[in-house]
């Protein structure tokens, strides 16, 4: 269970949301792809791994076993699929398993810095005390140099797992469905563009997609596949676009402006995201932080710097 998250600025002013009213609970990733993959084959799929998708074909796909005839290919690769697409989207990331007697249960470390991590941040997320993961993500950087910097900042640890893979900051795709193709998860940009997470919003997708599916194998009515991006936009379109408005705001901030920032944030902002909102950095949450709500300081601080350039 997730209490706390610490936000700091590049200068090491802190900011702390409590989030003992919601809590928050680590979803361990690994189990619940294995549960997932239990249950489809309890229903009757197929599972193979080393196996690898090559192209369409007119009956189906073709894989590196060979071909596999099917009505529906659903695209769910991850940000693999996007790579030959558009790049842009794409930052670099590393992520640790580690031991280590500092990290302590039950708080989240959030560290932003547009020099070492530009474009995103550096996080630690402990699922038990002495356990945990810290990662580092960002544009052009090199995450295995950046991650081993700011674990040397830290203390002594021991790696369990070390993990490097892109993620995607840049929203949904225009087309979920292409013919008999229908592209789920981080193939679709359905992971949050504020954090790169998307279990939740993924997940809603793999639903979505599989009740659109289901329902034109019965009726062969392409319109019934074109639900799925409907329904998954009626839900996450809205807070999608904001927090890609966020992103594009927050990329053209310094770390001089950044610092201004949280000097500004009041316990009264984080006592009021505390209690209503949550920090896995929804729109809700980034307005008040940035003094949208209740920080004239913050707005000027936008208005005369950065803002001026974003909107220009």
């Amino acid at each position: 269970m997730i209490e706390f998250a610490e936000v700091y600025a590049p200068n090491g002013k802190s900011f702390s949301i409590n989030s003992k009213k919601q809590k928050v609970v680590e979803i361990n990733r690994r189990e619940l792809d294995k549960q997932i993959a239990h249950q489809a084959q309890k229903n009757g799929a197929i599972i193979k791994v080393r196996t690898s998708f090559q192209e369409l074909t007119n009956k189906g796909v073709r894989t590196s076993e060979g071909e596999v005839e099917c009505k529906i290919f659903v695209d769910a690769r991850g940000v693999s699929s996007l790579i030959h697409k558009d790049r842009t989207g794409i930052l670099s990331s590393a992520q640790y398993e580690i031991y280590a007697n500092w990290l302590k249960k039950g708080t989240v470390e959030i560290f932003f810095d547009q020099e070492k991590y530009p474009g995103f941040f550096a996080w630690v997320i402990p699922s038990d005390n002495g356990k945990g993961k810290i990662g580092v993500a960002g544009k052009g950087i090199g995450v295995t140099e950046t991650i081993e910097k700011f674990l040397a900042t830290r203390g002594d640890y021991s790696t369990i797992r070390k993990i490097y893979a892109p993620i995607w900051i840049k929203g949904p795709i225009k087309k979920f469905v292409d013919e008999k193709t229908v592209i789920v998860g981080d193939a679709a940009g359905q992971a949050k563009p504020t954090t790169a997470g998307g279990i939740y919003s993924s997940g809603m997708g793999g639903l979505y997609a599989g009740q659109a599916i289901s329902k034109f194998l019965e009726s062969k009515d392409p319109s019934d596949l074109e639900e799925y991006q409907k329904k998954w936009m009626e839900k996450f379109g809205s807070e999608f676009e904001k927090q890609l408005f966020v992103r594009k705001l927050l990329e053209r901030f310094n770390n001089n402006t950044i610092n201004k920032l949280f000097e500004s944030i009041t316990p009264e902002i984080t006592k009021e995201i505390s209690e209503k909102d949550d920090f896995d950095f929804h729109t809700g949450s980034i307005v008040k932080l940035l003094g949208i709500k209740g920080s004239i300081k913050t707005i000027q601080t936008i208005i005369g710097g950065e803002f001026k350039k974003f909107l220009s």
